[in-house]
């Protein structure tokens, strides 16, 4: 031993590590104390019933669950399980397992429930006749051209009967019909198109679940029959129409497009340029009612009915003034909720709207985590099929990051209040807002949009006072003012803040040059944020802050997905292939619905097409520079050649059975089948991975194809 050194302590039965492990002890240590911390969090969590946050993630799990089968399970087999399951569940000792285990099998059973009771046979050919149908809503009207909603759709001739309980169908001109009219026309009825591209917006998901089983083109209407039926809902059409009609005898056709957006829901007149505009600046979300529109409606005449009534000291003294507040508030919400239109994001807000200010009626906390938890579960429960929706995720991800940030922010709240000016405070709060709901969102946006909009803070931080405190609040005074014609002013100063508003999106976007980098995600993508949103509602200490920030590197390192080498359309004849590290066309053209949805989704410019591809009557072939060889046959007499030379082989025709041993094939039935086809050639193994717009041909909401060959 070195003299002077001090001895070293040798434990009984603990051997000492060796000097190039001493750092085991203290990684031991600190998994340790993480273990502990975390142990500690969960039973507090628990202990404050917290669990009781983590049903809607429960049933929603189930609903995803489901989802995802390849296979249509029979409703005696669902049956089957979920009894069984109930058993088991019984017998799990742990209450808060048993409860979860309970909620993903009630999620798990809510789509198929709900799709008994609201669901449709999918037309599967195109119907082309003579109809009397029943207008359930028009969904779009510019001025120029309408959508409808129709049901009760009764053909001329029982073979042109469509057999689907309701349709979308496009209308020319601009016909004076409301809910409950029928109408006597000529129609083309057409199936519903499958996806466009493997993860993008299905269609024929939504159509099912809305009861929607085919689209349609009104080619001339013989008849309109008024009917008295639905009066509710043709009062309610009425009035959104009178709205719209003030509003365009005001404002100019740009600002009157965006009034009417924000005050009946209908985008029908927004222009293209705006949208694009103010979805490039992080200001999308103001375009679509929502939360925030409800919030500053609802809270507008809640301050403002109290205001009033505390202007007397006799109603002040004797009425409960907050609380007759409040119950304005809840019925504005309610009123507001009706005339938008009732969208997703506008009934979820409805519901947290409502309990919280219930919560003040009954002296309650208002703002928890809870009241969340509870309108995620009515939704999950009431529309299972709104989860897969962007504006269910955006909404509920938004809010359930401010509610933490508010819970974890409370106990500082009251001396930060009384420090600083009040201007100051606002913007910090609107910075605050804008920052944690976009971190909250930004893996949505990016998955659904292709849109991250770097520069949001800074458009939320010009744009969003505008929109607190003059074009909502001044939207509401001039909707109630309406009936007595003193609306016109409101209506003006609420054109002046949507100007404002826009030259603030114009001046950001300026500034930001277009830079936007959005990364490509995966749908594994939305699974990793589900959870980090569970786990930041469930605990209540800063342990709450693990699950985001561990949900960032997971996602750029696992959860990235690269763009495709080959693009193969279904219903045209657009087929993309990469060569030179660029995307372009070897069959097909630039500005189809497809090219231009792969454009956006991929985020690259698709070119017309390859200089180096060479065609003739039989068909067309490039050989890529990313070493394989693609081949489109046109005509039976190629595939003896090409089967042999290209490693893939495109056709629209039955391809023969042998040229799948020597090439990958995808042809008239795979396309059929599994629609759009996106692939990714791997060098190193000489071969493709296929990813397919349809992945579960054999569900209830998909094309029943082996029907249409007999029709």
């Amino acid at each position: 031993m070195t003299e002077g050194a001090a001895p070293r302590r040798i434990a009984f039965g603990r051997k000492v590590p060796p000097d190039g492990h001493r750092w085991l002890p203290a990684l031991a240590s600190r998994v340790q104390y993480l273990a502990s911390a975390f142990w500690t969090a969960t039973n507090d969590a628990a202990g404050q019933r917290r669990t009781f946050n983590l049903i809607p993630f429960a049933i929603v799990a189930g609903i995803v669950a489901f989802r995802l089968l390849p296979f249509e399970p029979d409703l005696f087999v669902l049956a089957c399980g979920a009894g069984i399951a109930v058993a088991a569940i019984y017998f799990v000792r742990r209450t808060h397992w048993a409860v979860m285990g309970l909620a993903a099998l009630v999620g798990f059973n809510a789509l198929p429930f709900h799709g008994a009771v609201f669901g449709t046979p999918m037309l599967a050919a195109p119907k082309y006749g003579q109809y009397t149908m029943r207008i359930d809503a028009v969904i779009f009207d510019d001025g120029e051209a309408q959508r409808w909603l129709v049901s009760g759709i009764d053909a001329e001739d029982p073979r042109d009967d469509p057999g689907v309980r309701r349709a979308r169908v496009a209308v020319p001109g601009n016909l004076a019909v409301q809910p409950g009219d029928r109408v006597h026309a000529r129609v083309r009825f057409y199936p519903i198109p499958a996806p466009v591209a493997p993860g993008s917006y299905d269609a024929q998901f939504t159509g099912y679940f809305d009861g929607i089983g085919a689209y349609g083109a009104v080619l001339d209407t013989s008849g309109i029959i008024a009917s008295g039926e639905g009066e509710l809902f043709r009062f309610t059409e009425r009035l959104r129409r009178a709205i719209a009609e003030r509003i365009l005898t005001v404002l100019d056709p740009d600002n009157a497009g965006i009034a009417i957006a924000l005050i009946t829901g209908d985008q029908s007149r927004l222009s293209e340029d705006d949208r694009t505009l103010m979805a490039s600046v992080g200001l999308a979300h103001v375009l679509a009612i929502s939360g925030l529109h409800l919030t500053l409606v609802a809270g507008t005449a809640f301050f403002a009915l109290r205001a009033a009534l505390s202007l007397s000291w006799q109603a002040a003294q004797q009425l409960p003034v907050k609380r007759i507040a409040a119950l304005g508030g809840i019925s504005v919400a309610v009123a507001y909720l009706v005339i938008s239109g009732m969208g997703i994001a506008a009934i979820r807000a409805t519901i947290m709207l409502t309990l919280i200010f219930a919560a003040i009626v009954f002296g309650r906390q208002a703002l928890t985590m809870r009241n969340v938890a509870l309108a995620g579960l009515i939704i999950a429960l009431t529309d299972p099929a709104s989860i897969f929706r962007a504006s269910f995720q955006l909404s509920f991800a938004a809010v359930i990051a401010l509610i933490a940030a508010y819970e974890m922010a409370r106990e500082n709240r009251e001396r930060r209040a009384q420090q600083g000016n009040a201007v100051l405070r606002l913007f910090l709060d609107i910075a605050m807002t804008s920052i944690i709901a976009g971190l909250a969102t930004l893996a949505f946006t990016a998955y659904h949009f292709q849109q991250t909009a770097p520069f949001g803070l800074l458009g939320n931080l010009l744009a969003m006072p505008i929109v607190t405190f003059i074009v909502m609040p001044s939207a509401l005074f001039a909707t109630l003012l309406i009936p007595v014609g003193l609306d016109e002013p409101c209506f003006r100063v609420m054109g002046l803040g949507i100007q404002a508003m826009l030259w603030c999106a114009q001046m950001v976007r300026a500034f930001s040059g277009g830079f936007d980098p959005s990364p490509l995600l995966a749908p594994s993508a939305l699974i990793v944020c589900f959870a980090a949103l569970g786990w930041l509602g469930f605990y209540r200490t800063r342990i709450r802050l693990l699950g985001p920030l561990v949900a960032v590197p997971v996602i750029f390192l696992f959860c990235a997905e690269q763009a495709p080498d080959v693009l193969v359309a279904d219903s045209t004849q657009a087929v993309a292939v990469r060569h030179d590290g660029q995307l372009a066309l070897v069959a097909g053209r630039v500005g189809t619905f497809a090219v231009n949805v792969w454009s956006e989704r991929y985020m690259e410019t698709i070119l017309p097409s390859h200089e180096q591809t060479g065609c003739d009557a039989l068909g067309c072939i490039i050989d890529t520079s990313l070493g394989f060889a693609l081949a489109l046959a046109k005509d039976p007499a190629a595939f003896a050649e090409d089967c042999d030379l290209a490693d893939l082989v495109i056709t629209r025709m039955p391809a023969p059975a042998g040229c799948s041993q020597s090439a990958t094939v995808i042809d008239a039935a795979s396309l059929e089948r599994y629609g759009t086809h996106a692939l990714y050639w791997n060098e190193s193994a000489h071969q493709f991975a296929v990813k397919t717009s349809i992945s579960d041909p054999a569900r209830h909401w998909r094309i029943r194809y082996s029907d249409a060959t007999h029709q």
